[in-house]
């Protein structure tokens, strides 16, 4: 062979020789193989080509099923939404797909630029012509860059010189709007008839100036877009955060699944199994079953797997707070992501609880990171809701689903649980108080525990253990109490019990407590525990309040000028009344008394955010609980804090509810007490004011585009956004071909005793 070698060699220099080039041809044979391989920088490779028990697909495959199925119950990839945060993944993994997503930007921006580029060839007036020409220069640069984009997984990447292209051609769009701008002076001057409002919208630079908005639009979504995949795919390190039950291990699962799919090396660790104090590479050797392998041995074949394929490594911890994580990683997270660091082709993603952060991750670290937040279902609950009902086999409610706590993946999967554990298909009919939705959620919980660390399912241990939680909390005004602490109160109800079987750690388990890190005085920290949901802690709060100090008989007692209730108004310092309590109260002292909270400790009405509370309280209470003096509180506070806005808010978020006194029927009935000129000054503009807020307009809209219409029992396709804001703004059906508020006759004037005012100073 070495003959056979040399004789090719000969070959290849006649070859140079009449192609007037110098080359050196070098023999590597075995030993200079060897050589090169027994070096320290190569035993990674070296393991990864020898070794192929390892890091080969299978390998790969083996893994994720070990840290899925230590995942538990929070991957469920039967029932899966698709959120926005996972293209943040995909980018900081360099997926082709992000890549090709950027690139196709082009089409919008050409499109766009083709009615701006008319402008500069005004054929019926020439003196109405804008120059186009620097901006179409700078455009070219930014099509060219543009599709040259090809995925690149390593290295530099071209998304913040283009952004910066579209930056300057976007300063370009600015100068010919103060282009336009001119010229419609000019034009104006010349035609000052031209200058009624009702001709001024048929101005003939109106269209001109939409175009360049349209550009300026496609643009800014572009370089946005390039921006965000630079900040997060540029670096080799990013942090996931979120609260508890947003969703953070599935997310991860499921992620690194589909890399798994499409041949990309992933590896994902979960920081529960790190449980011992030892040097966190340790555990991760052991996690991934790799005996007598180096942290330098695994991340050289982890690097030359990712050359193999093509596509950057990625190394994923999930939930540092857990296990023995908040005593670990403080002081090794460094040491450990400099190990990893060293190859461009691997990337680190963690996920942490966001009150653990500062706790567990050095402010360094921090600061050279991508940061993404999950907001869990935020935004994307009815489709979130739909497929948890379809997935647990239950009726989906005609209704939309308007609960903020629905956001939370941890919480509806709980409640769907709980439906199904009892046996129930539908949401029950008065559902719609919020102490219904509590109810129901504690069942779920309490039964699910009561198969899990074997007790009675009738003894309400869970409701039980919240009630001492919220005895505790009620008299101090804190949110939080001492871990320790919590665990004793908790554990008393199922004593004589190991850690793993305890009642406490089964709470947290199910999402229903949450640890988190407390800064006392000096900057010290002490680990305290809290109930996941402010909602939740409010009412639990509330009803140990009133339990304690409540005489349904003589309820205005407590709360009188040395009560045990009247810290809530009388300004007492030394306890923290948070609006979520005042609104917890405005809810349970109704379904208790019959009484509005407002009532009996009038002098709350002088606190100015009280208004906010009470309001809220609207949204959640069981229907029955509204009676006219409610519709009378909610004149009264729009008089006091003049918040029309937050009163209409409420008024939508309930519209859906058939047996709510103040629903859909209700503001029709106010509605058509005016003139559509009337309805305008008031409604509309309020209309226009909440679109796009994430409010209950937003969420009334987007649940009525994906039904069918109602009058042909939904045999037609789904409404259009315009369609269902045409009738929520002038009430108009298009689809009906009828106004849904008729003409005003006598009896549309009716109304009712609660019915809301226009604004004082309409």
């Amino acid at each position: 062979m070495k003959q056979h070698w040399d004789e090719r060699v000969e070959k290849w220099h006649v070859w140079a020789q009449e192609r007037s080039l110098s080359v050196e041809f070098v023999w590597w044979g075995s030993s200079e193989l060897l050589e090169r391989l027994s070096r320290t920088e190569h035993i990674g490779r070296t393991y990864f080509w020898f070794n192929r028990r390892s890091f080969d697909a299978p390998w790969f495959r083996a893994r994720l099923d070990e840290a899925v199925q230590a995942a538990g119950s929070r991957y469920t990839p039967e029932i899966h939404v698709d959120l926005p945060i996972a293209r943040d993944l995909e980018s900081f993994g360099r997926s082709p797909a992000i890549f090709d997503d950027l690139k196709s930007r082009a089409k919008g921006i050409r499109r766009a630029f083709q009615t701006v580029s008319r402008l500069g060839r005004h054929e019926e007036e020439p003196s109405r012509a804008v120059s186009t020409e620097k901006l179409t220069s700078s455009l070219d640069e930014i099509l060219d860059a543009t599709a040259q984009i090809e995925p690149v997984p390593i290295g530099q990447l071209p998304f913040a010189g283009i952004a910066e292209k579209i930056t300057t051609a976007l300063e370009k769009t600015g100068k010919i709007l103060e282009a336009l701008s001119r010229l419609e002076g000019e034009y104006l001057a010349e035609h000052p008839q031209k200058e009624a409002p009702s001709s001024r919208n048929g101005s003939p630079f109106d269209k001109s100036r939409y175009d360049v908005h349209q550009l300026q639009s496609e643009l800014d979504d572009a370089r946005s877009s390039l921006e965000r995949a630079d900040s997060i795919a540029g670096g080799q390190l990013m942090l996931l955060k979120g609260k508890a039950g947003t969703g953070k291990t599935h997310l991860l699962c499921d992620f690194a699944k589909r890399r798994l799919e499409a041949g990309v090396p992933t590896v994902l660790l979960m920081g529960q199994r790190f449980i011992a104090a030892d040097d966190p590479w340790t555990q991760a050797i052991q996690q991934l079953g790799l005996q007598d392998v180096s942290a330098e041995e695994f991340v050289g074949a982890l690097e030359t797997a990712a050359q193999a394929a093509g596509r950057r490594a990625l190394l994923i911890i999930d939930a540092l707070n857990e296990g023995q994580g908040r005593s670990i990683w403080p002081a090794h997270l460094a040491a450990f992501l400099a190990s990893v660091q060293k190859s461009p082709w691997i990337g680190v993603l963690l996920s942490v609880r966001s009150e653990y952060e500062d706790a567990i991750i050095p402010e360094e670290i921090r600061n050279q990171a991508a940061f993404v937040i999950h907001h869990g279902f935020e935004g994307q609950e009815y489709e979130a809701a739909k497929i948890f009902f379809s997935h647990y086999g239950l009726e989906f409610p005609s209704t939309p689903i308007l609960y903020p706590e629905f956001d939370n993946p941890l919480f509806l999967k709980t409640i769907c649980r709980g439906l199904e554990g009892t046996r129930q298909r539908r949401l029950p009919r008065g559902f719609h108080g919020i102490t219904a939705v509590f109810d129901l959620f504690l069942q779920a919980v309490n039964g699910h525990l009561a198969k899990s660390l074997d007790f009675d399912p009738r003894e309400q241990l869970v409701r039980a253990a919240l009630e001492k939680l919220a005895d505790r909390l009620g008299g101090t005004g804190a949110r939080w109490m001492e871990r320790g602490e919590a665990k004793a109160v908790v554990d008393v109800l199922l004593p004589n019990r190991g850690f793993e079987d305890s009642l406490y750690r089964g709470l947290v388990v199910e999402g229903v407590l949450s640890e988190g890190m407390k800064f006392q005085q000096e900057e010290s920290r002490s680990e305290s525990v809290y109930v996941s949901y402010d909602r939740f802690t409010d009412h639990l709060v509330a009803d140990s309040l009133l339990r304690k100090h409540l005489d349904s008989s003589a309820p205005q007692a407590a709360f009188e000028e040395g009560g045990p209730l009247a810290f809530i108004w009388n300004g007492d310092t030394h306890l923290f009344v948070p609006p979520g309590l005042i609104e917890a109260l405005c809810i349970q002292i109704p379904e208790r008394t019959g009484r509005e909270l407002f009532d009996l400790a009038p002098a709350l009405y002088e606190q100015w955010w009280t208004g906010g509370a009470f309001r809220q309280s609207v949204v959640w209470r069981k229907p029955e609980t509204i009676s006219d003096t409610t519709g009378q509180m909610l004149n009264r506070f729009i008089r006091h804090d003049r918040d029309m806005d937050g009163t209409l808010n409420v008024l939508l978020t309930v519209a859906t509810l058939e047996d709510h006194p103040l629903n859909a029927e209700f503001l029709d009935k106010r509605l058509r007490r005016d003139s559509m000129p009337e309805r305008d000054a008031w409604w509309s503009t309020y209309l226009h004011r909440a679109w796009k807020t994430q409010g209950a307009v937003d969420r009334l809209i987007s649940a009525g585009c994906r039904t069918g219409c109602p009058d042909d029992g939904g045999r037609r396709p789904p409404h259009s956004r315009a369609r269902v804001r045409q009738v929520l703004l002038h009430g108009y059906d298009p689809c009906l071909g009828a106004r849904a508020w008729p003409g005003q006759s006598q009896g549309d004037r009716s109304g009712s005793q609660a019915e809301t005012p226009r604004p004082p100073d309409r």
